[in-house]
């Protein structure tokens, strides 16, 4: 018996068949009827979902590939141009036309940043991975926030996200954007959001910063009332974004980010022009990322890589899909993926601003090993972290010393009490050091990061090739590749962590 063309598909169904019901159909009986995607009714409705809907539309394209159907023609025939400067807001992307090395084309790209940007090793590879991350998305179930951030200006940032912007998926720059933009972006187009001056664009906005949050897993959405009617409508807020400022961001979006942090380049560091990037270079390494997803989508989908050992739970959902792209794509990228989010994940910690009730923790801590004591009476305990000159403790109270009551009620949040306790011929209300015991190990890191005087050293950049020389036909599956540099480069950790001042006056 014959299949059924997809006129009849669509003729005999039950009831009507949605848009991408009907493309589907024309997909499964595609093997017998190569002609079913190419019908004008049908090509309509890719044009419509290509326009409005980019991540239905690479479905639709995986979908296609796998039928045999000739893909590129498909493209051609439902492309259409867009409003602004005349060209597709996302162009498609041709994927290579050999296999791809995915683990020599992550470390290409790595290489090739720090071409354009001073940065250590691990930030590099951590951005390399990320932007591969950003083809996956609809493999991975949690997207994690480029937080690219530097003390002082001129210190890389733009250029870290133009370079962001050059190669990752679906790219949609903005220098600020409102939130209903943001979230109506993200509903309809599933980019990879790029916000530059982020610092200024999220201050006393809850609601971007909320929008943020949420899309931070592949079910996050929140709820608009729409129309005259004010109708609750749901926005899926789900995708990759890369924030771009100076400083530190709201702690809410901190624990969901990968910190990218630079630092202004030196005398004798130089760096190329990423304006003068060769063409050539852009469209392969965009092609060869094509071409990666197009080979390792189910792979990246069942990859279970292990939780990696010290790592928060938020932080170690952070890492989850670059390890599943490092996991993927093999070579030396599993064990370097987790030394790198070791050591990124350290110098957040050192660099970061605890929230009050962890530092309050920390420093009672020194405070019980400095005085080498099992027991405190809370007026020597609150003394101590008076005699802090770079803690809030002195001048917590609205410019006066925080009190032995605010300190108890600090504590109670962690089910920690004062207590009478007899120490040499007194008896006064105080505290043991067994019942932190248990906040100490929730709460406090297990492996503080080491502080050192050693300088910053630079990497070896001897092994890099000259990319101004890079054609298309060059091909990271032929196996020419500069060579990786030496990952020489360390980082220097031993700064205090920046105390800040929360919104209710109170300094932290």
């Amino acid at each position: 018996m014959s299949q059924p063309n997809i006129k009849e598909v669509v003729d005999n169904a039950p009831e009507p068949l949605k848009p991408m019901d009907i493309v589907q159909s024309a997909i499964d009986v595609a093997l017998d009827d190569p002609g079913a995607l190419f019908e004008q009714s049908i090509l309509d409705h890719i044009t419509s979902i290509r326009q409005n809907s980019p991540a239905d539309w690479q479905r639709i394209r995986a979908a296609a590939k796998k039928a045999k159907v000739q893909v590129a023609e498909l493209d051609k025939l439902t492309r259409t141009l867009s409003s602004g400067e005349g060209g597709e807001l996302f162009p498609t992307i041709e994927p290579w036309q050999d296999h791809v090395d995915g683990a020599l084309l992550v470390r290409e790209l790595s290489d090739t940043l720090r071409q354009y940007v001073v940065c250590e090793p691990e930030v590099a590879d951590a951005a390399a991975l990320w932007i591969a991350f950003t083809w996956f998305i609809d493999e991975v179930h949690v997207a994690p926030l480029a937080n690219i951030t530097a003390p002082l200006p001129n210190c890389g940032k733009s250029t870290l996200l133009e370079f962001l912007e050059t190669f990752a998926f679906q790219p949609l720059k903005c220098d600020g954007i409102s939130p209903a933009a943001l979230f109506r972006s993200m509903d309809k187009w599933t980019p990879t959001l790029l916000i530059d001056e982020v610092d200024t664009f999220l201050r006393d906005n809850e609601d971007a910063r909320g929008v943020l949050n949420s899309g931070h897993r592949r079910n996050g959405f929140i709820i608009r009332v729409v129309g005259e009617d004010h109708e609750p409508k749901r926005f899926a807020t789900w995708g990759a974004k890369a924030l771009c400022g100076i400083g530190s961001i709201a702690n809410t979006l901190a624990s969901r980010s990968i910190r990218f942090e630079l630092r202004r380049k030196l005398p004798h560091e130089k760096v190329e022009n990423i304006r003068f990037m060769p063409q050539g270079l852009r469209e392969r390494l965009k092609r060869q990322l094509s071409r990666l997803q197009d080979d390792l989508a189910e792979t990246v989908s069942s990859a279970r890589p292990e939780p990696i050992p010290g790592l928060s739970n938020r932080a170690a959902d952070n890492w989850e899909p670059l390890q599943q792209i490092a996991v993927s794509i093999g070579g030396e990228w599993p064990e370097r993926a987790k030394r790198i989010a070791m050591t990124i994940t350290r110098m957040d910690d050192a660099e970061q601003a605890p929230d009050v009730g962890t530092e309050l923790l920390k420093d009672i801590k020194e405070v019980f090993e400095e005085k080498s004591v099992d027991r405190l009476f809370s007026a020597e305990l609150v003394n101590a972290l008076h005699a802090n000159s770079e803690a809030p403790w002195n001048s917590w109270n609205r410019g006066q010393p925080i009190t032995a009551r605010q300190v108890a009620t600090k504590l109670g949040d962690f089910g920690i009490k004062s207590k009478q306790l007899r120490i040499g011929y007194e008896t006064k209300k105080g505290y043991d050091r067994k019942d932190f015991a248990e906040a100490f190990r929730r709460y406090l890191s297990p492996t503080p990061p080491q502080q050192s005087e050693t300088t910053k050293q630079t990497s070896n950049h001897a092994g890099y090739s000259d990319i101004s020389n890079e054609t298309e036909n060059h091909s990271v599956s032929q196996g020419k590749h500069s060579e990786a540099s030496n990952h020489a480069g360390c980082f220097d950790v031993s700064d205090k962590s920046t105390r800040q001042q929360a919104s209710n006056g109170e300094e932290f």
